[in-house]
């Protein structure tokens, strides 16, 4: 009769769970907002990004040259960069007043200045430095200049090292050619090693948003309703948790193949990982994602508050995943925040794969912490349906049975009227 039972109870919350999902996936495609985050986000925004940086590199950005120094070395150095794909010199300034002048009318986008002791310090054997000033309005740009003063000012320091170690060199035998050769990046361009960071975020970001909206929704539907929901499924917390969840996976199943393996094929980014393992690293993160989707959601009261919330949060997630800046090199408290976020292993793990060619065995460690994410966001997402949501809940219908007007009155107060 106990394994009946327990069969019995198994099988209503199988039950409970399907009804939430089928709710769940009824609410979403009825709701144009929530269909917007879902759907269109993940169509438009990796495409918006990879066209912004598709280029990859840009070339001949117009360059003014101030050379307080004007000997045959820095005239030699001007030559160079003149010479390189990224820099086109369109002139000289007499003075950096000039040269700002011309960066404000657009007529360049950089100024290199050559000190005056740049050839007295190069034929004395001492480091010689040149000033590069850049619009920063594009990264590429950047990028491009600093590239090319890099390559050049190199090559000819290495010039002048051969030239005092030659006859050493040539007495002890000849020199080992280098010669590199970029594999993970071989355009060396800012969308592939950029882009990849970003199209996991751009999925992680949607859901939330998604999510926060349909509960927004229903925090407004319960409003109207004296906190009752016309649309909510009688269902246990963990039932509700997990079928939210479900209906999640099934939504994101044709946005995730388009985002992680689409875009990059039609703009020709690295697609070096295998699919069957970028799969098996994504089921663990949308699972995670759902579930810090709906622990968020806690704070959301109206649909619009969404905006004001979470879209800013974009930015901070680009931060922790460290495309902006490196995660090694980030203090203890930000590391350990960047540890809480899915997108953060996901990130990580996917450009491995698709940049270096590495199989699940070799991201492992993305891997497992993704399903460590899961169960702790699950709890976390089962005590806020439980103990915040459903409390929230029950006040409001204890308010409403006592006063009829009291939520509309709080609705009012909130609007400002009233």
């Amino acid at each position: 009769m106990t394994d009946k039972l327990k069969h019995s109870r198994l099988f209503l919350w199988f039950i409970q769970v399907l009804r939430v999902c089928g709710r769940e996936l009824l609410l979403v495609f009825r709701d144009s907002g929530v269909v917007i985050f879902f759907v269109v986000l993940n169509l438009a925004y990796p495409v918006l990004y990879a066209l912004i940086y598709n280029p990859e590199v840009v070339r001949n950005e117009r360059v003014v040259v101030v050379d307080e120094n004007r000997t045959a070395l820095s005239r030699d150095l001007v030559r160079r960069l003149d010479a390189t794909q990224e820099v086109a010199i369109v002139g000289y300034a007499a003075n950096m007043q000039e040269a700002q002048e011309a960066m404000h009318q657009k007529k360049c986008y950089g100024i290199i200045q050559i000190p005056r002791d740049f050839a007295q310090c190069a034929g004395r054997g001492e480091q010689a430095h040149v000033s590069l000033y850049c619009d920063m309005s594009v990264m590429m740009r950047y990028k491009a200049m600093f590239t090319a003063l890099a390559n050049v000012t190199q090559a000819m320091g290495n010039e002048k090292m051969a030239a005092v170690v030659e006859p050493v060199l040539n007495m002890s035998g000849s020199i080992v050619e280098n010669k590199q050769v970029p594999v993970g990046n071989p355009a060396m361009g800012l969308a592939s090693a950029v882009l990849l960071f970003i199209l996991p975020l751009v999925l992680q970001q949607s859901m939330i948003l998604g999510i926060a909206m349909l509960h927004g929704g229903s925090i407004e539907r319960r409003r109207r309703n004296g906190g009752r929901d016309p649309m909510a499924v009688e269902a246990s917390p963990g039932a509700t948790v997990i079928g939210k969840m479900m209906c999640h996976q099934i939504i994101y199943v044709l946005p995730i193949i388009y985002v992680l393996h689409y875009v990059p094929l039609m703009f020709g980014f690295p697609q070096n990982g295998d699919i069957l393992h970028i799969i098996c690293l994504v089921v663990p993160f949308v699972i995670a994602v759902s579930f810090m989707g709906q622990t968020l959601s806690a704070v959301v009261n109206e649909r619009e508050s969404v905006f004001l919330l979470f879209v800013f949060s974009s930015v901070i997630f680009i931060f922790l995943a460290g495309v902006s800046w490196p995660r090694y090199l980030m203090s203890r408290f930000w590391w350990l925040v960047g540890d809480c976020v899915p997108s953060t292993w996901m990130a990580n793990g996917y450009v491995l794969m698709q940049t270096n060619g590495a199989t699940l065995y070799q991201v492992q460690h993305y891997y497992w912490m993704l399903w460590i994410q899961v169960p702790v966001m699950f709890i976390l997402a089962y005590l806020v349906e439980r103990f915040v949501n459903r409390r929230r809940y029950r006040s409001w219908i204890a308010a409403s049975e006592d006063n009829p007007n009291a939520l509309t009155r709080i609705e009012l107060a909130k609007n400002g009227v009233g």
